[in-house]
């Protein structure tokens, strides 16, 4: 059976027992005013209903306010396309609120919009496939670039002592990174 959301539910019917995916029919045959309610023995998860997106990582990383940012300007597409790989350059919700205290653009607008862009880099950027003084495209599209994207410089400083990739001091546009990078 289809459901109203287009996923699929299998009904079997064996031995006078009733089961509907991977749960058992219980109770069937309620009357509404609105229809039929059956009740079953288990909460029935449609595929990939529960599958991780770079959202539920973000609030999963105290980025909630950089979240908020992203919907009220409609670039939830960037976070939760589990498809396309970007590299996002998140403020945790600690850093934002320091940075608000001298204003950004107003939620919804277009220069936050803007703002917003500038913290993707298609691709997946690893530590260990950044250079020192590279230069990386964003999702920002600018006019002024010939609708070209707006690229950010990267900064490596790398401990002299160490092969270690996770003694790299980092820098996007000249923000530092604060912990070890999520994939």
């Amino acid at each position: 059976m289809k459901t109203e959301y287009g996923s699929q539910l299998e009904v079997v019917v064996s031995e006078g027992k009733i089961s509907v995916s991977d749960a058992s029919l219980l109770q069937p045959d309620i009357y509404a005013s609105n229809g039929v309610l059956h009740t079953v023995s288990s909460l029935l998860v449609p595929p990939g209903a529960l599958q991780l997106t770079p959202e539920k990582y973000l609030l999963a990383l105290n980025c909630t306010s950089f979240v908020s940012l992203i919907h009220s300007v409609n670039l939830t597409h960037l976070i939760n396309d589990t498809k396309t790989h970007y590299t996002i350059l998140a403020p945790r919700d600690d850093v934002l609120s320091i940075v608000q205290q001298y204003g950004l653009p107003k939620q919804g607008s277009n220069e936050l919009k803007k703002m917003l862009e500038y913290h993707f880099l298609p691709g997946k950027w690893t530590p260990k496939k950044l250079v020192d003084g590279m230069l990386l495209e964003s999702v920002l599209q600018e006019p002024g670039l010939d609708d070209g994207r707006q690229v950010m410089q990267v900064e490596v400083n790398d401990d002299d002592e160490k092969e270690d990739v996770s003694s790299r001091h980092i820098r996007f546009g000249g923000a530092g990174i604060i912990g070890d990078p999520s994939e």
